[in-house]
C-alpha cells in the first residue's frame, strides 16, 4: 500500500493526520515488529510520526504513553492512535487505533461509518496475510455479522497479536451492509510466544 505524505505543514484548521495516512503508517509499523525489542515507544513515534501534543496535554500523560486524538473533518467521528506500556508486566505493551462516535447517541448497528471508513477491512486483511500473519476465527460468527454489523478478527505472527474490530459501513443498503470498515485495531506483544519462537 503506497503512501504520499505532504512535506508542508497543514493549513490552519485542517486535519493533521487523515485516517488513511494513519492506516498506512500503522501497517508499516506492524510489519516492522519482528522481535520484542522492536515493540518500543521510540519505534512507534518514528513510524507513526504523530503531530506533537500541546504542552498542556503532554504534561498530563502517564509515563510510557504516547497518543493522538483528532476529530475527522465533516463527520461526527474522531480517531485515536496510542501506545501504552505498563513496565510491571511483560505483556502490557499495546498499540491501539480506534474510531469513536462523537454525535448524539445511536444504536451501534445503525451508525454510518461512511465519512470515517478510510480503512477498508478487506484491504487490511490482505496486507496482514501478505506480511505472514495467520488468521484466527472471527467472533461472533459471520452469520451474526449480518444482523449485528460488527465482527472481531484475530491475526497472529510469532509473538505479535493483532485484533481488529470491524463494523459495516452502514445499514442503508445491501452494498453498505456488506462493506466492512475497520473500527478499531489493537496490537499486542505476547512476550512468552515471542520468546518461544526465538528459542
Amino acid at each position: 500500500m503506497s503512501e504520499t505524505i505532504p512535506s508542508s505543514p497543514p493549513a490552519a484548521g485542517a486535519q493533521t493526520l487523515t485516517a488513511q495516512e494513519a492506516g498506512h503508517r500503522l501497517l508499516t509499523l506492524i510489519d516492522s515488529l519482528r522481535t520484542p525489542a522492536d515493540f518500543s515507544l521510540d519505534r512507534f513515534k518514528t513510524v507513526m510520526r504523530l503531530p506533537e501534543p500541546s504542552t498542556e496535554d503532554a504534561g498530563e500523560r502517564e509515563p510510557g504513553y504516547e497518543g493522538f486524538s483528532e476529530a475527522i473533518a465533516g463527520s461526527d467521528w474522531s480517531q485515536t492512535i496510542a501506545y501504552s506500556d505498563d513496565p510491571s508486566s511483560a505483556d502490557a505493551k499495546k498499540i491501539e487505533y480506534r474510531l469513536d462516535y462523537e454525535g448524539a447517541q445511536a444504536d451501534q448497528d445503525q451508525l454510518d461509518l461512511g465519512p470515517a471508513c478510510a480503512m477498508d477491512y478487506a484491504a487490511y486483511r490482505r496486507a496482514l496475510l501478505d506480511m505472514g500473519f495467520q488468521e484466527g476465527p472471527a467472533t461472533p460468527s459471520k452469520i451474526e455479522y449480518a444482523t449485528r454489523g460488527t465482527l472481531s478478527q484475530a491475526f497472529r505472527r510469532g509473538g505479535l497479536n493483532v485484533d481488529i474490530v470491524t463494523q459495516r459501513e452502514s445499514a442503508a443498503s445491501e452494498a453498505k451492509r456488506a462493506h466492512a470498515c475497520v473500527r478499531s485495531i489493537e496490537v499486542r506483544l505476547n512476550a512468552a510466544a515471542a520468546a518461544q519462537e526465538e528459542g
